[in-house]
């Protein structure tokens, strides 16, 4: 047997070899660096996987195999490989498919300059367009270098065969890449203008989503619990009636998945079954108040399509894969190469999707079934992203840094004030950083954590939940293994699985920018949202702001944080109002230092952080910037508990409004109806502050079919 014959067959017993064994030359297959080490022992094996899958039957294999080999040896991260590989590979497979090329000495620089300058495939956005040359230059610019220094010249000439052909411009010489940030930049504003003022809606609906789906599941644990008490059979149903915010009776049955999956309907004698055997079917929802027929969970149009996971499979009909693809283009998913992007697909095993047996069983038997518990699991850690972010404006890879330790987990006393104060606070390291910084948060958050660990420890049957290895590429190799709250069967959770749970808690809430197009909900479109509602709407200092979203350059926060086009119209249409009603010109022009001297001291001994003022709390601790006009004010924390105040100002000034219009005072009665609007939106918060406290406590009674 020949040297060559026997190295073959021993690099197949290695995991990469066996993967690429015949689908590359032994060229590059055999690749070693100037110690002997195969430079494949270095390539991510998720990133191995992709090529073979995706990559090796194209007539671009080789030349990606010998760039796969030089970026992983330079040392990018495996998430960066692959996000430059993915696209890249989709761009080629686009090209040639359109120009009908079969083997790379067709391929030429003037097919990639039609398509960057849209001559060619016009359903392709700008963005897409300039990401052909931003990842071509990656290769090329890594390839020459690699080469260069790393091989002798007869080697170098070797492996030109497999070099791409170099192209003589990049995306300096087009205007795809401006166009592509410019419109990218247009389309997120316009996007953060329709969610910042529906963000307190937004966390509303959040919060009473998760009580839904707690008390769906708290009632499938007691029939549960009914049918093994009094050895009832399955299948049986069940009903009970929702809070008053859905005013609906949801009607179910509860089934052993292992026998229905047979098809047999009739039932049988007592058997003793596991919790995950079970399943539940929806049948009906009819609304409390005249029994038409209701809408049930929000979720069911996803169970209906079999939406949640990896959707488009080939278990489906082209019928179905159309229908599915329509519901999700009209909801704003981005969906292409035949429905192969998946909105609701958690790469952590035991979040939303429902699993392989129930998937199928609902398929052939056209049930609507719900398996609960990775529906439950998905939205308690959802929830949890949705305080974190709208509370401090944190991005995914901080969310994900939380963790149940004293070093990140601090809560402090401030004796200042009267009576003391406790500040929640998680300490993270941001983007860019080495060093931990302070999140502040509302109790509620640090509160519901709580109940994440408690639910982690009854998963683990410990009373610690363990520590696992932080999973986000681009700061993976800066975070150890901690006890992460974002974990699951000891797991850390990923950034794809907290933007799919996020669109599954969020899903469905009708959100549209001003040209009509629908908004999806995501992590980072929440940040923006903070950022400008922080500036515009609660009128904090951008520097202020910039603190809080840890950013380094104010340029960035400015951008992060400009006024809408909704918020600019607005801005022009009440400006002479909101002078009218916070500045006086005139004294303001007269003023000298001393009287200003005197309007800081008496501010700062009447407002500071947590003082009582109308209707709530205050949270300035500097000179007041609306002179003690606290209703509608951003800087102050609405308070259910402090409804009263806030009904009798409104009162107060819908009265003076009428008195003045009767005066012929209209400056006057201005002035009360701006007062009115401010009043009407602070006791529009604070009754989605109520209607979620209320909600929560909320305890149905679920009824067994032959309970009389």
């Amino acid at each position: 047997m020949s040297t060559a014959v026997h190295l073959l067959e021993e690099l197949q017993d290695k995991p990469w070899g066996s993967l690429l064994y015949g689908k590359i030359p032994e060229e590059l297959l055999l690749l070693t660096d100037p110690n002997g080490d195969y430079y494949w022992e270095k390539v991510e094996e998720k990133n191995i996987k992709y090529f073979v899958r995706q990559c090796a039957r194209h007539p671009w294999a080789n030349h990606f195999a010998l760039a796969l080999l030089c970026l992983s040896d330079r040392n990018l991260t495996p998430q960066s490989i692959m996000n430059i590989t993915s696209v890249l590979n989709a761009r080629f497979r686009d090209l040639f498919n359109h120009f009908n090329l079969t083997a790379m000495g067709e391929f030429l620089p003037s097919h990639v300059e039609q398509y960057v300058t849209g001559q060619i495939l016009p359903d392709h956005s700008d963005r897409q367009r300039q990401s052909i040359l931003t990842g071509y230059n990656t290769f090329m610019f890594n390839l020459k270098k690699w080469l260069g220094t790393k091989f002798s010249d007869e080697k170098q000439s070797a492996l030109s065969a497999y070099m791409l052909p170099s192209i003589p411009y990049d995306n300096r010489d087009f205007n795809a890449r401006t166009k592509a940030i410019t419109n990218a930049k247009t389309k997120r504003k316009e996007d953060t203008s329709a969610v910042t003022p529906l963000l307190p809606e937004i966390r509303a609906e959040g919060h009473l989503r998760w009580n839904q789906v707690s008390r769906l599941r708290e009632a499938f644990r007691k029939a549960l619990a009914d049918v093994r008490e009094l050895r009832r059979s399955l299948p049986i149903e069940f009903h009970y009636d929702e809070s008053e915010y859905v005013g609906e009776r949801w009607h179910f049955i509860l089934r052993d998945l292992k026998s229905f999956r047979q098809l047999q309907e009739e039932k049988k004698s007592y058997r003793d079954f596991k919790d995950e055997e079970c399943v539940l079917e929806f049948i009906r929802a009819e609304k409390l108040e005249d029994g038409s027929e209701g809408d049930g969970p929000w979720f069911l149009d996803l169970l209906r399509l079999r939406l949640l996971g990896h959707w488009a499979t080939d278990y489906i009909s082209e019928e179905h894969r159309e229908k599915a693809m329509k519901y999700l283009n009209h909801w704003g998913y981005e969906i292409d190469d035949g429905g192969k992007n998946a909105p609701f697909f958690p790469r952590n095993p035991g979040l939303l999707i429902q699993g392989f047996e129930t998937t199928r069983t609902a398929r052939l038997t056209n049930k609507l079934l719900i398996n609960i518990e990775p529906i439950y699991t998905a939205c308690m850690f959802a929830r949890f992203a949705l305080d974190v972010i709208s509370s401090s404006g944190a991005r995914i890879n901080e969310l994900l840094q939380i963790s149940y330790d004293k070093d990140c987990c601090v809560v402090t006393v401030d004796k200042s004030v009267c009576p003391p104060r406790k500040n929640y606070i998680f300490r993270l390291i941001p983007k860019g950083r080495e060093d931990a910084e302070n999140y502040y948060m509302p109790e509620e958050v640090f509160k519901f954590m709580m109940e994440i660990l408690r639910f982690l420890k009854d998963s683990y049957k410990s009373d610690v939940i363990p520590e696992v290895q932080y999973d986000v590429e681009s700061r993976k190799h800066l975070m150890p293994k901690k006890r992460y709250i974002f974990q699951y069967q000891s797991r850390h959770i990923n950034v794809f699985s907290i933007n799919a749970i996020l669109r599954f808690l969020l899903h469905g809430i009708v959100i549209q920018s001003a040209e009509g197009n629908p908004v999806v909900l995501k992590a980072h479109l929440l940040r923006h949202a903070f950022a400008t509602h922080a500036v515009q709407t609660e009128k904090l200092p951008i520097d202020i702001v910039k603190t809080l979203l840890h950013q380094k350059d104010i340029e960035i926060t400015s951008y992060y944080s400009a006024p809408t086009a909704k918020q600019v119209s607005e801005s022009i249409n009440s400006l002479h109002e909101n002078w009218i009603s916070y500045v006086d010109i005139q004294k303001g022009i007269l003023r000298g230092p001393e009287e200003l001297k005197e309007l800081y001291d008496d501010y700062r001994k009447t407002v500071g952080t947590m003082s009582k003022v109308v209707g709530g709390i205050c949270t300035i601790d500097s000179i007041c910037p609306t002179r003690m006009a606290c209703v509608g004010c951003g800087a102050k924390v609405p308070q259910p508990e402090f409804k009263e105040e806030i009904t009798a100002y409104y009162k107060w000034a819908d009265e003076s409004e009428k008195r003045f219009e009767q005066l012929g005072l209209l400056l006057e009665a201005k002035k009360m109806k701006i007062a009115k609007n401010r009043a009407k939106n602070e006791l529009k918060e604070i009754q989605l502050i109520e209607k979620s406290q209320k909600d929560e406590t909320y305890a149905p009674k679920i009824r067994i079919s032959s309970d009389k």
